[in-house]
């Protein structure tokens, strides 16, 4: 008989979590103190997902596999937030480097005018996907869309491995056509979280870089040169990233970790003690990445504007002044 437990009271707490932080977002958008087309969308577009996300969690924990469509959504849902949130926190350095570099342009990703060739947009994409970081010998100006599609090519292969199972027989779960299945899912997730593991240690080097050369050009008070709040809050969000990263690899890779372990699961859903560890190292790791990438808002206001790109796709200084829309 399905009933409301332990799991399913977990993801209500961290659904009324992120819809604190959702409600925040939508009134800043709404009061324009941020722009739809900003760094602030991809977070807002991560907590729209993780929402989802934990109403399949409740909805599981409740059902069981008696609905065996709200466990794979659980499945492809968690990945979808990792890898809107790693993304997201590239596009927070990114913006800092537009906002806070003496020119304006950020190492990671050139800007762009509006209006981009579609032949030129189309090679470079077909570029990535073939030669993936090797193409960087080729379009070296632009390492932020190397990651980019790394990290898509590693969030595709975590969705099929957990759509593999949509027609597995889970109640067989000896059987060797059930069992062969979750060979092949837990070798695509693995490999999956592999990448984004390897991106989450990048990102670490990235804002370490970015620190140094703040720390170079920053004003020197008493001696010394401080580092802009908004590279602190980075450096610390990426400590729940790589957290979350690593258990994303462990929980593909081990056994005892795995989805498809009969020993994770209780009566409804998963067991106290799974259900522990999962939103101890998979969620809350999550939530805290996305709070303090939030806390940038207050970091970043008094940052300098972007500069304007004229319809010709050139860039052109306007004057600098206190922003009100954080960008």
């Amino acid at each position: 008989m399905s009933k409301f437990n332990g799991e399913a009271g977990a993801g209500l707490l961290f659904m009324i979590l992120y819809l604190f932080v959702f409600i925040w977002l939508f009134y800043a958008y709404i009061t324009h103190r941020m722009k739809w087309r900003s760094r602030w969308s991809v977070l807002f577009f991560h907590v729209a997902i993780r929402l989802a996300s934990q109403g399949c969690a409740i909805g599981f924990a409740i059902l069981g596999f008696a609905n065996k469509n709200i466990f794979i959504a659980f499945l492809i849902l968690g990945a979808e937030g990792y890898f809107t949130l790693v993304l997201c926190t590239f596009r927070f350095v990114i913006s800092w480097h537009q906002h806070n570099l003496p020119n304006g342009v950020s190492w990671l990703e050139p800007r762009r005018g509006a209006k981009i060739d579609s032949r030129a947009r189309i090679r470079r994409l077909l570029a990535f996907l073939f030669l993936g970081p090797f193409a960087l010998l080729i379009y070296h100006d632009n390492i932020m869309a190397a990651f980019h599609v790394l990290l898509a090519l590693a969030n595709s292969t975590i969705i099929v491995g957990g759509s593999y199972l949509i027609n597995a027989d889970l109640s067989q779960f000896d059987s060797a056509d059930t069992q062969r299945k979750i060979r092949v899912a837990r070798v695509t997730r693995t490999t999956g979280q592999g990448v984004f593991l390897a991106c989450n240690a990048a990102l670490l080097a990235i804002i370490l870089v970015t620190i140094r050369n703040n720390r170079r050009t920053a004003p020197r008070i008493n001696g010394w040169s401080g580092v802009h709040p908004t590279l602190v809050l980075l450096l610390v969000t990426w400590v729940p990233l790589i957290v979350r990263g690593i258990y994303g690899v462990l929980q593909s890779a081990d056994f005892e970790l795995s989805y498809y372990n009969p020993n994770t699961y209780g009566e409804h859903g998963f067991s106290s003690h799974y259900t522990l560890v999962e939103y101890l190292m998979g969620v809350m790791t999550e939530w805290l990445a996305c709070v303090l990438l939030s806390c940038t808002y207050a970091t970043s206001r008094h940052d300098s504007p972007k500069d304007e790109i004229n319809p010709h796709g050139e860039e052109e200084t306007r004057e600098m002044e206190p922003v009100q829309a954080s960008s």
